[in-house]
């Protein structure tokens, strides 16, 4: 089956997945691999997508990003990938461990369909978009069970603490000759109040970066 392949808009993509240090000094994000995740009995199931050392305002956090992939649940023996699971998860120095602040977690299970779910690893992004000093979080992927030339389900979530804020929708697919279908996208009802404007603006960039696909024939 023609699956789309995805592209990033450059030039969108440099300003929404940046660390924001300008309006926070203190807020560091650096990426840290396996084996330091290993060495600090950080654990995480299937392939390590991306961690980050985030040191803010409360203290030491670690970002990690994993996929996880193998046949559906419901046919093990099939030998094709078809289930997939996607983890984002936030530690706090506690002592002189990691203690678990908050997870997002999302998965396609396709029998019998070609299947793909992803975090767009490039364009996640630490900032500090309210200048309280405190990390925010974004973290931005997508989600495919299908059979042919269709939008994937694309999702845009924002951590801070226990405020999540969200973009969901689908991709918008360009096809050679075509008019572009697909694309709509729906916001968290919190993100359309006035006080979340700079918020808004950032999901809408991060979006714009990273949710067109185009298929060549």
């Amino acid at each position: 089956m023609l699956r789309p392949s995805l592209t990033l808009a450059g030039a969108a993509l440099s300003t929404a997945a940046h660390v924001c240090c300008a309006a926070a000094p203190a807020i560091r994000a650096v990426p840290v691999d396996a084996a330091w995740l290993a060495q600090h009995h950080i654990l995480f199931a299937g392939r390590l997508v991306q961690a980050r050392s985030i040191a803010d305002k409360d203290g030491e956090h670690i970002l990690v990003l994993s996929r996880k992939a193998g046949p559906s649940p419901s046919q093990p023996r099939s030998g094709r990938i078809e289930h997939i699971e996607l983890a984002a998860t936030r530690h706090g120095r506690a002592g002189a461990g990691w203690k678990q602040e908050w997870t997002v977690r999302d998965a396609v299970d396709c029998p019998d369909l070609d299947s793909e779910a992803d975090f767009y690893a490039r364009a996640v992004a630490v900032t500090d978009l309210n200048g309280d000093g405190r990390a925010e979080v974004t973290i931005p992927y997508h989600l495919f069970c299908g059979g042919g030339i269709e939008p994937s389900t694309v999702k845009i979530i924002l951590r801070e603490g226990a405020t999540k804020l969200a973009i969901r929708g689908e991709s918008l697919v360009r096809l050679p000759g075509q008019e572009p279908f697909g694309g709509e996208r729906r916001y968290d009802q919190a993100l359309l109040q006035p006080r979340m404007a700079a918020y808004k603006r950032h999901l809408d960039g991060v979006w714009q970066a990273v949710a067109v696909e185009r298929a060549h024939r």
